[in-house]
């Protein structure tokens, strides 16, 4: 039988209130008369068990799922509401805080209303009225009547500056309007977005070791403002932040660990993170750490095994590649891979992508001095000379860096891949044909320079064949015809362009 007159719901106010203040209109006395009436189980009820909040639903004739979303599940280390697991202190039930405009305009004590949202942590002002919200006298009240206890309401106080964003988010969530459409915090609970973009909004306005439970209200609200206007506009974002926050830290060791980089944010997430999943956020830093870090293959990053290094820095990389530490350091430098003038502490404090450092190191340990370049590629040193000058032989420290000079080697893969392009040359037999020469006879009998008419054969303009029982540059072989003709070609078109 339902209860009448019935009383509307406020999808605005708690439970808990909404309750107390039905059962003051037809008892005359608080909730826990009501629910003794009706055979609900005060502590069940409290604490937001499904089957209780069924039971009034039935009694006041209201819709189940209304009374569901203004209901918050409470657990022993945890709560819920509308179906998302957050963290106890995130969103409490209890009547604490209030503000004393909006009591005013509810009226006669007795229909004072509290509001769902005053109960998340991070709301320090009326969204209404941007007034300061007001503790209430009495701890731990599931409801304005018993929290004021008959206590004049607080003289109203201004809060600074506008409303935040996240504020107006959080409104808009809790009455299921799409307040920033396709966004990636769509798919994230309340408590992921907004505790992410406190812990980041926070560091990064009052340093890596900042204790964001003894920031006060208007701290908290700045700090989440902060990190709300970043961490909506999406994981690169997020990611810009990271590298602000990595590189403000204070460490400089170069065993600084993710702790001292990231400070707080890396401690929520690592230890205090872990009864309520955090969201995307632990991966975007896991994922920053393991990018910025050299992360020893089989260590656990925030909950998961690395198994591949991605990075070194100089002492990883020695052990890796076998060089002496200051020996590796300085080929870094030769290498432009480090600075020339960095210090050891900088250097050591670098990382370099394993990808690409450590074949390059390999490289350098099985290169080939420029000296016995022209045996490996089939060519004579004057050859040699002119494709290293033309940039079509590269050695491996720039030409332009460091001690190149002194140390003109090639990757011995960059020679290689050199030959490969040659061995795509069609096979012939010289027996079968005519006025067919090697490409240095051909340049003395005045196709061009060697240089031109080495790029003319590699990019098909003259057509080229290879000898089957020789290597490199000696294999390559020309019709003199051909490449004379195409040299004429090419003088009548630069005399018509000019």
């Amino acid at each position: 039988m339902n209860l009448l007159p019935q009383l509307p719901i406020d999808p605005e106010e708690t439970l808990l209130s909404y309750t107390d203040r039905l059962s003051v209109m037809h008892t005359g006395h608080g909730m826990d008369r009501l629910l003794k009436d009706l055979g609900i189980h005060k502590d069940h009820f409290v604490s937001g068990r499904p089957d209780t909040v069924t039971a009034l639903a039935d009694a006041t004739g209201h819709s189940g799922h209304e009374l569901e979303a203004t209901a918050i599940r409470v657990f022993l280390r945890a709560s819920s509401f509308r179906g998302h697991e957050m963290s106890k202190t995130f969103l409490s039930p209890r009547a604490s805080r209030y503000c004393p405009i909006c009591l005013a305009e509810d009226g006669e004590k007795n229909d004072r209303r509290f509001r769902l949202l005053w109960g998340f942590r991070h709301v320090v002002r009326c969204d209404l009225h941007s007034i300061l919200l007001e503790t209430a006298p009495v701890a731990n009240g599931t409801n304005l009547r018993v929290s004021l206890d008959g206590a004049p309401l607080a003289k109203p106080f201004v809060a600074d500056a506008i409303e935040p964003e996240y504020l107006r988010w959080l409104r808009n969530r809790l009455h299921d309007t799409s307040y920033y459409e396709d966004s990636w915090m769509n798919d994230q609970t309340t408590e992921q977005v907004l505790a992410a973009a406190e812990m980041l909004g926070a560091i990064l306005e009052h340093g890596h070791r900042v204790a964001v439970t003894k920031l006060t209200s208007a701290q908290t609200e700045e700090a989440t403002d902060i990190g709300f206007s970043i961490y909506q506009e999406g994981p690169k974002a997020v990611e810009e932040a990271l590298d602000t926050i990595r590189q403000t830290s204070p460490a400089k060791a170069v065993q600084a660990g993710a702790l001292a980089h990231y400070g707080k944010l890396f401690d929520w997430l690592d230890r205090r993170s872990n009864a309520v999943d955090p969201g995307p956020i632990r991966d975007i830093l896991r994922d920053h750490i393991v990018k910025h870090s050299a992360v020893e293959p089989g260590t656990t990053v925030l909950g998961v095994e690395i198994n591949k290094r991605r990075f070194h820095t100089v002492y990883s990389l020695s052990s890796e590649v076998g060089i002496e530490y200051r020996r590796l350091s300085r080929l870094l430098k030769s290498l432009g891979q480090v600075p020339e003038h960095a210090t050891e502490v900088e250097s050591g404090n670098m990382v370099f992508d394993a990808a690409k450092a450590v074949p390059l190191i390999q490289s350098f340990k099985t290169a080939v001095p420029l000296m016995k370049v022209p045996e490996y590629v089939g060519a004579s040193k004057g050859q040699v000379e002119v494709l290293y000058r033309a940039g079509v032989l590269k050695p491996l420290i720039p030409r332009t860096g460091p001690r190149s000079v002194r140390q003109v080697v090639f990757a011995r893969q960059h020679l290689d891949d050199f030959l490969g392009k040659i061995s795509t040359l069609p096979e012939f037999t010289p027996e079968n044909f005519n006025n067919i020469h090697p490409i240095a006879y051909a340049c003395q009998r005045g196709a061009g320079p060697f240089e031109k008419v080495f790029d003319e054969i590699m990019s098909g303009s003259i057509p080229s064949f290879r000898h089957p029982e020789k290597i490199g540059v000696r294999a390559i072989y020309v019709n003199i015809s051909d490449a004379l003709a195409v040299k004429i070609l090419a003088s009548i078109r630069d005399t018509v362009d000019g």
